[in-house]
């Protein structure tokens, strides 16, 4: 098997600008509507992955407002890209699933095998994993191949304070303890938290990669926005081995680079 590059792109929140309020007791976040709220950002980062001849894409979810649907997969499907996606919290299967054929009916998860991993391909757009999915992957890790998850949510805790105001995946301890099970190793990669963490617990590796949108500080006491920086994450596979890092960039890169420049030179 050839060695190869995926691109890794989470979290891309088209259309939806982010709001955050806090007071003495409390601190809260919310989405405003803007139409053109981070799209230079996902078209740069297209661009980017293009002009470093990577044609295998895996968006991790959160393409943001339902009317965005239709111009994500426009743009992405402008790329000579092969799209694999996961759904995320702001993603629903009735509005992907019109631009995103699959045989399921109302979730999207599904596995894919080359010579040497095994990648499973998670739901958790309800915030959790569904009790007929999580039947279908304990079946499913049954394999002699490395095994990759794709799935929006952190399945390990990741210590921040965004962890403890509601965002954590749903029955994330019943997933996390079916893989502390098994005798091999296993490799998750995750957004949501819109951060850059690498974190291990016995045989699981997980790595929670950068948003397209927006970052949130992980060490901090109390929740902080970062709306300057954004990016994503390169997976790559050589033969039976797996390496991966991040590209980030800030706002000075789209006015050094405009959008659409990749592709006019």
């Amino acid at each position: 098997m050839a060695a190869k590059t995926i691109a890794y792109l989470t979290d891309a929140h088209l259309g939806q600008r982010i709001i955050f309020e806090k007071d003495t007791h409390s601190q809260t976040m919310r989405y405003d509507n803007n139409s053109k709220e981070n799209k230079d950002h996902l078209t740069f980062i297209l661009e980017d992955i293009a002009k470093n001849g990577i044609n295998e894409l895996v968006f991790g979810g959160d393409i943001g407002t339902k009317e965005m649907n239709q111009w994500f997969f426009d743009v992405v499907n402008s790329f000579d890209i092969n799209l694999l996606m996961v759904l995320g919290n702001h993603d629903t299967y009735a509005e992907v699933s019109k631009y995103y054929r699959h045989n399921h009916t109302n979730e999207l998860y599904y596995t894919l095998e080359d010579d040497y991993f095994k990648y499973l391909y998670l739901d958790s757009s309800s915030n959790s994993v569904s009790k007929s999915q999580f039947n279908w992957l304990k079946q499913e890790l049954s394999s002699t191949k490395k095994l990759v998850i794709f799935i929006h949510h952190p399945i390990l805790e990741i210590k921040t304070p965004l962890d403890s105001i509601g965002a954590a995946l749903n029955g994330r301890a019943e997933i996390r303890d079916v893989l502390l099970g098994l005798e091999k190793e296993i490799i998750i990669f995750c957004g949501h938290y819109h951060m850059t963490d690498e974190l291990t617990v016995g045989n699981i590796r997980q790595y929670s990669s950068p948003a397209c949108s927006y970052q949130i500080e992980k060490e901090s006491d109390v929740i902080e926005i970062d709306s300057s920086v954004f990016g994503y994450r390169l997976i790559r596979i050589d033969g039976n081995a797996l390496s991966t890092d991040v590209k980030l960039f800030t706002r000075n890169n789209l006015t050094e680079n405009p959008v659409g420049s990749a592709q006019n030179n």
